[in-house]
């Protein structure tokens, strides 16, 4: 490393100590990187706890597991790698270590959030729980359930194979109901009222190229090549269409299908119904006869919602 190189490291730890040193007085959020997973001794003799262990411009910090967020996590592996905000709760002047508290910043985040935030803004949130229907974030402090209907416009069977736990993604904010405050339920207009935290519905598929604009290409009762992208044993085979990424049809497995079909090749996917209204298709994989059979030429029919 160059003479130059060390003078700017130093003195962009310098700039980083600083700011630890200004946002222990001020109670400043800050974010930085979690590099590790470390068991700190905090006092003498007591039991060690499970940390991140955090880099703040190559200054290093400590998030205890219970000072993270109040949601239970089963594990820290996922968060390496993963940004977090944090307010610092103590520092070590000797040592230019500090100890981060997530949850006072997360609490001063959303002291704030309903002041600034709007309808239609768009927000990185982050992911602190996924099922296969649902992910849990927060945004800016503030708890909210994305279905995986709003996730993509395209299906997904398990979110937990397209997100996982400490991921940011990009929302859009569709309903922001105050804390304590009355709303209704976009399904059946049935009333609620928002708890302490208040009540965010979001969407990250608002945000996303709809593959289903590329349709006006394909045609009814005509063939196209397209690629397996995923086989699953109860619900079919996946087929995006070639130069149309992201428009996927689900389709049953063809009679007698060949065990060597697999994610990545491609295949003859022939369109028999496009439903513009219910933007469904019905379409059947159409396999060379060699693959099925000298007398067998018949196919099932799937729909792609």
């Amino acid at each position: 490393m160059s003479l130059e190189s060390v003078e700017f490291e130093i003195s962009r730890q310098a700039r980083a100590w600083a700011d630890i040193k200004e946002a222990f007085k001020s109670k400043k959020v800050l974010v930085a990187t979690a590099i590790g997973i470390e068991e700190i001794e905090f006092q003498k003799g007591a039991k060690p706890k499970e940390c991140l262990k955090l880099s703040y411009d190559g200054i290093f910090g400590y998030l205890p597991k219970d000072f993270i967020d109040n949601y239970t996590f089963k594990g820290l592996t996922f968060f390496i790698g993963k940004q977090f905000e944090f307010t610092v709760e103590h520092i070590d002047l000797d040592t230019q270590i500090f100890l981060a508290n997530r949850i006072e910043a997360l609490k001063s985040l959303s002291q704030r959030f309903f002041n600034k935030a709007a309808e239609n803004d768009i927000y990185n949130a982050f992911v602190r729980g996924v099922d296969p229907f649902n992910l849990y974030l927060l945004i800016d402090g503030i708890p909210a359930t994305l279905h995986r209907t709003q996730f993509s416009h395209t299906y997904i069977e398990d979110l937990r194979e397209e997100v996982e736990i400490g991921d940011r993604i990009q929302v859009l904010l569709k309903k922001i109901v105050k804390p304590n405050q009355p709303y209704q339920l976009k399904e059946n207009g049935k009333e609620r009222v928002a708890g302490e935290s208040g009540y965010l519905e979001v969407s990250a598929k608002e945000l996303k190229h709809d593959p289903w604009t590329q349709i006006i290409s394909f045609k009814e009762k005509s063939m196209y090549l397209g690629k397996i992208i995923r086989i699953h044993p109860d619900y079919g085979i996946f087929v995006e269409l070639a130069e149309a990424p992201g428009l996927t049809i689900r389709c049953n497995f063809p009679p007698n299908c060949p065990d060597t079909l697999k994610i990545g090749e491609a295949v003859n996917v022939k369109i028999t119904k496009i439903d513009h209204q219910e933007r469904k298709i019905t379409a059947l994989i159409i396999l060379p006869k060699r693959a099925v059979g000298k007398n067998n030429t018949s196919f099932r029919r799937s729909s792609f919602r």
